[in-house]
């Protein structure tokens, strides 16, 4: 049986490598990964944004309609990338990582895309065979289409931690010392991930405390305006733009807390350690982690937005109760077998 995964821009989704690695190990099963012949970094304003994902999305519905494969695992965000396969009439599942419209009204609030993106959202859920999601608090937004849904945490593989940069020469590396105070954030610069909370953030929290240097690793929209900010503050905030997947356990290795700084939504429920893979890569390394506009959970210490700067401070003081890990292999690939040995043996 030959599977197909298509995502936007695979060779930068860590979701990709855990469900090849764990598909490599089944004998019935040839796993590749389609990657876009054309892919344009969005960057500038939001129509420009518009422009080069408009360019992007088509030129990947091009490629999909010409892709040979008996089963697609399609991702959403864009939904976009299951129009070809349902005009070609193929079987796929859906990988529903997050309501892209939710994303894209918190993004750029114009109706008409909201409305676009949950239409082809909603079209999407409807023609898969099989729907996959990243966690259990999406159940509620697919029930409804009365799919066989398999809940796949995006939690790391168990050789994330097995090569990094010890903490005294990565710091050393960094131009940080052992008595400075790493806080860590990873992710995509964007309103989405929380970035233009960030200056407020550090601005506040180094008004407090002078020794604490703030990590930000990550590319998007918002990097222009956080390297001004960083500039203010050349000792206490390093702007790294976006590294390898490999070199994310060396900075979590060396932060002493992490942070997932987000606004509070009505969608704020759905997101959790189980779907925001950096916050299971923080987990895995056991560091303490302070969150907003998230769901709750046991494994970070959920606050409101205002009270971010407090409850950093508290937890580089040793206040605040660290992560647990949990793995891919332990939770995740069980889900992927079941999955596929119900589609091999057609009973879905």
């Amino acid at each position: 049986m030959k599977v197909t995964y298509i995502t936007l821009d695979p060779l930068r989704y860590p979701r990709v490598k855990k469900i090849a690695h764990s598909l490599k190990k089944h004998q019935n099963i040839k796993f590749s990964v389609m990657i876009p012949k054309v892919r344009i970094i969005p960057r500038g304003g939001k129509v420009k944004r518009v422009i080069y994902a408009i360019v992007n999305y088509t030129m990947i519905v091009l490629q999909i309609f010409f892709t040979k494969s008996e089963i697609f695992w399609v991702a959403n965000c864009p939904d976009i990338l299951a129009i070809p396969l349902i005009l070609r009439k193929k079987y796929y599942i859906f990988d529903y990582r997050s309501p892209w419209s939710l994303q894209v009204e918190s993004e750029f609030s114009w109706k008409f895309l909201v409305r676009l993106t949950a239409a082809l959202e909603n079209l999407a859920l409807k023609h898969a065979k099989v729907i996959t999601l990243t966690t259990s608090k999406l159940i509620t937004k697919v029930k409804s289409f009365k799919k066989p849904i398999f809940v796949i945490p995006n939690y790391p593989l168990k050789r994330f931690g097995s090569s990094f940069i010890p903490r005294e020469k990565f710091r050393e590396l960094c131009g940080c010392s052992e008595k400075d105070k790493v806080v860590l954030f990873v992710g995509k610069l964007t309103r989405v991930e929380g970035a233009d909370l960030l200056p407020k953030i550090i601005e506040g929290t180094l008004k407090r405390r002078t020794d604490i240097v703030f990590w930000i690793v990550g590319d998007g929209p918002f990097y222009p305006s956080l390297k001004e900010f960083a500039e203010r503050f050349p000792k206490n905030v390093k702007l790294f733009g976006w590294r390898p997947y490999e070199e994310i356990p060396s900075f979590i290795v060396a932060a002493d807390v992490c942070i997932i700084p987000r606004h509070k939504s009505p969608y704020s429920d759905f997101y959790n350690e189980e779907g925001v893979h950096k916050l299971s890569e923080y987990m895995f390394f056991e560091k303490p982690i302070i969150a907003c506009g998230i769901a709750k959970s046991k494994e970070y210490l959920l606050v409101d937005e205002t009270k971010m700067i407090d409850s950093i401070l508290n937890a580089l003081n040793g206040v605040t109760f660290p992560s647990r890990r949990k793995t891919w292999e332990d939770y995740s690939e069980k889900k992927i077998y079941k999955m596929f040995n119900l589609i091999e043996s057609n009973r879905i």
